[in-house]
């Protein structure tokens, strides 16, 4: 009798301790899953983009891989090679806007240079002997001027020699992403300065990123050291900002320009085109596409539902935003979002319960989330499970 009391008490007292712990067994966070955004708005990307089909082309936000035609190998680039150059020198001279940097003075073998690249039936801005020219000078008769005689001059100035710009550069396309690009000449004028057109978009990036350049191309002074010069690099289509327009037999006619849409420049870029007829063509649907391509789409609206929440004991209610998120249109196809959980056990219907990111190469959106509905509380049912789940609760 005595030990079946004894048993009794003992199991009496495991009872207790068992209820014991499965009332007061640890309740874990309520978690939340994301939906998949709306394809819709993703799948308007880079389709919108009218890219010719011969050459090689891009199209390129400030941020992101750009996209690409046409031929991937890389190719002559003629005076795209003037864009290099330019950003090479204003790092290295530190050319910040307004500064004018150091100057030079023409001379004897500069007026020669000049007169065998006139002879050459190239492109020159045309210096005199004993004339003046500060480095910004030099610059805007290289962009601006597309001068092959001041592209020179201006590698000279900042660097000393073009060998040892050429040294520089090769450096500095390592560091800026551009592995497919060689340069062997300051004014590309050498069919051996080739690039390809992942890089050519990561250039343009480069140039609409630089404030000094893309100050020049906007603001386009057409005169410098007491020189008038054409506005060779402007493209003659409404729009664009004109970076690079040239034409060699071995790269075909390939120019570089900045399309802004809103407060966004965007690079464009196209080479080895047959001729100006071939490239007026192709810039006259580039361009507008576009402007009218790359345009804030809605991938988030006030009232989606984002997500879920969900308990441990079966209860669930949809995430809701109560914010929107837009994105460029073709920086669609690397959105990446993520959700920021307050932690909670339970949930009052509206409840602020955190935030989704959208993060895109152009930056990272925060949308409010709040909760359809309620979460109680688990009940007795869920408390009192098996006693492995309630040990697996408090030793998880």
């Amino acid at each position: 009798m005595r030990t079946i009391s004894s048993i009794f008490a003992l199991l009496l007292v495991l009872v207790t301790v068992y209820a014991a712990g499965a009332l007061l067994s640890p309740i874990p966070p309520l978690t939340a899953e994301l939906r998949p955004l709306s394809a819709d708005a993703l799948d308007e990307g880079a389709a919108a983009i009218v890219l010719p089909e011969t050459g090689a082309s891009a199209v390129a936000l400030p941020e992101g891989a750009p996209i690409t035609a046409g031929s991937t190998e890389p190719v002559s680039i003629a005076g795209i090679v003037k864009l290099v150059l330019a950003l090479v020198a204003i790092e290295e001279g530190e050319l910040e806007p307004g500064r004018i940097g150091p100057t030079m003075t023409i001379d004897t073998a500069d007026l020669q240079r000049q007169r065998g690249l006139q002879a050459s039936g190239v492109r020159i801005v045309p210096v005199s002997l004993g004339e003046t020219w500060t480095t910004r000078d030099l610059l805007l008769a290289t962009v601006i001027g597309s001068g092959n005689n001041s592209a020179e001059l201006l590698a000279e100035t900042v660097f000393g020699s073009i060998d040892a710009y050429l040294e520089a550069t090769t450096a500095w396309l390592a560091e800026n992403g551009m592995p497919d690009t060689v340069i062997v000449d300051a004014t590309g004028l050498n069919r051996a300065s080739v690039s390809t057109a992942a890089d050519l978009g990561r250039l343009a990036q480069l140039v609409a990123a630089d404030p000094t350049l893309s100050d020049v191309l906007q603001q386009r002074p057409l005169s410098a050291a007491g020189q008038r010069f054409d506005d060779n690099a402007a493209v003659a289509v409404s729009g664009a900002l004109g970076a690079a327009n040239s034409y060699t037999d071995a790269a075909g006619v390939c120019q570089l320009m900045l399309v802004p849409v809103g407060d966004v420049l965007v690079g464009a870029v196209i080479v080895g085109q047959p001729g100006y007829d071939a490239a007026n063509a192709a810039l006259g649907a580039l361009i507008p596409s576009i402007q009218s391509g790359v345009r804030p789409l809605p991938i988030v609206e006030v009232g989606d539902v984002v997500g879920e929440l969900s308990s441990d004991w079966g209860r669930t209610v949809d995430l809701i935003a109560v914010e929107s998120a837009t994105v460029l249109a073709f920086d669609a196809g690397e959105v990446e979002t993520s959700v920021e959980i307050t932690e909670r056990r339970s949930v009052l219907a509206g409840s602020n319960i955190g935030r989704l990111e959208v993060t895109t190469p152009g930056g990272t959106q925060s949308v409010r989330l709040e909760t359809a509905g309620a979460i109680g509380e688990p009940g007795v049912a869920w408390r009192f499970a098996d006693p492995l789940t309630v040990l697996d609760r408090w030793i998880g």
